[in-house]
């Protein structure tokens, strides 16, 4: 599965992402985990196929926007929860990630 990691520059989620794909091959799975700032998710979401496109809480603000951006690729925005945006709950955000795309384990 391919996922879209937006914050408001970029870099920040760079960690996360890292983690996010690690914690999908400790579970047998394969996610190619990009990440990226708000201001180039619609230039992405035109370069690539990606099926979830995650937000950090911090620029939850640009959800509406985002949202709609995704919808026309056919992809589903989650909006990361405040408690999940670290390395840490990489696993708790791999379990939320996994439940919205339904996809089964």
């Amino acid at each position: 599965m391919n996922i879209l990691l937006a914050c408001g520059g970029g870099m920040s989620s760079s960690i996360l992402a890292e983690a996010l794909s690690k914690e999908a091959q400790n579970n047998g799975v394969t996610w190619e985990v990009n990440e990226s700032s708000i201001d180039r998710v619609e230039d992405d979401l035109q370069e690539k196929d990606y099926q979830i496109v995650l937000l950090a809480p911090q620029v939850s603000f640009r959800k509406k926007y985002i949202a709609g951006l995704a919808e026309e690729k056919g992809a589903k925005l989650v909006l990361i929860p405040m408690t999940m945006y670290t390395p840490a709950k990489a696993k708790e955000l791999f379990q939320l990630v996994n439940k919205e795309a339904d996809h089964e384990l």
